[in-house]
């Protein structure tokens, strides 16, 4: 029986033994097979998941100082990898709770009083370096932005 695969889009010829083949057995196809399945695998089960990590962990600490050479015999890779990780930190310091204009609504949920004012930082609450401040509210009909003295 003819299919075609899931991968490649090629048509193939099914084995026979092989009820719900949608794969074709060129090695890259295989690969993406491979791949998903580990995905899969990894997202339901956790003792296979915890075998990978230990796995993992276990040629890391056989192969120490691996990465580091690859970096630097890749220095490609390396760079496009500071890139990737600037977005990444950027996106995470972008959802530290900073809110937008918008966020609250019409409206003001901020009343008059004393407040404590605690530094964010790398996205955690520094609890150290705290402030007390008094907040009065100026006006609560304007929407928009208020322009100072």
């Amino acid at each position: 029986m003819e299919k075609t695969c899931a991968h490649c889009n090629r048509k193939f010829v099914a084995n026979p033994r092989q009820n719900n083949q949608q794969y074709c057995s060129r090695s890259e196809c295989q690969r993406a097979r491979k791949r998903k399945w580990q995905r899969g695998k990894l997202a339901k089960d956790s003792d296979y998941r915890e075998n990978q990590a230990a796995a993992q962990k276990e040629w890391c600490d056989r192969n120490k100082g691996y990465w580091k050479e690859y970096r630097r015999r890749n220095p490609a890779y390396a760079e496009r990898n500071r890139q990737q990780q600037r977005k990444r930190n950027w996106l995470k310091r972008s959802r530290a709770g900073i809110a937008k204009m918008d966020a609250s609504g019409t409206e003001n949920v901020i009343s008059s009083g004393r407040y404590r004012l605690v530094p964010l930082s790398n996205g955690e609450i520094a609890k150290m370096d705290a402030l007390i401040v008094e907040i009065g509210v100026v006006s609560r009909g304007c929407s928009v932005g208020v322009q100072g003295p």
